[in-house]
């Protein structure tokens, strides 16, 4: 194996690599977010609770809850996909290793013979 093949050969691991996390950035920032929220609502509810109206410390604690519920969801629901997503490229890359792809065969290309343009479309009248 040449540098330059190897470079390649790690460069597309690289690639192949990123691609799966670039596809699961939208559900890390949401569930990031949901236990953002989670928190800053606890946090309220701690700095306001003589303050505010026991409705608003319900809601609050109320909409918490439920954030950190989507947010735990979110979190199992991605670990178990990454590793679903990582367990089939491992054996892709196994099968890959085992069994390469087939060689397109080296037979010459066949050109069919054409008809005489002048009998193109027309009926024979004789008989053979």
């Amino acid at each position: 194996m040449t540098a330059t093949s190897a470079d390649g050969d790690l460069m597309n691991r690289n690639t192949r690599g990123n691609g799966v996390f670039h596809g699961m950035k939208w559900m890390i920032s949401s569930v990031s977010m949901l236990f953002l929220i989670s928190a800053g609502l606890e946090l309220f509810v701690r700095q306001t609770f003589r303050q505010a109206s026991v409705a608003t410390i319900l809601l609050a604690l109320s909409l918490a809850r439920w954030s950190y519920v989507l947010g735990s969801g979110g979190l199992i629901f991605l670990t178990v996909w990454w590793l679903l997503k990582w367990r089939s490229v491992r054996i892709q890359r196994t099968v890959m290793r085992e069994h390469p792809p087939a060689e397109p065969s080296r037979r010459p290309v066949e050109i069919p013979v054409l008809a005489d343009p002048q009998f193109l479309g027309r009926r024979s009248h004789c008989k053979p």
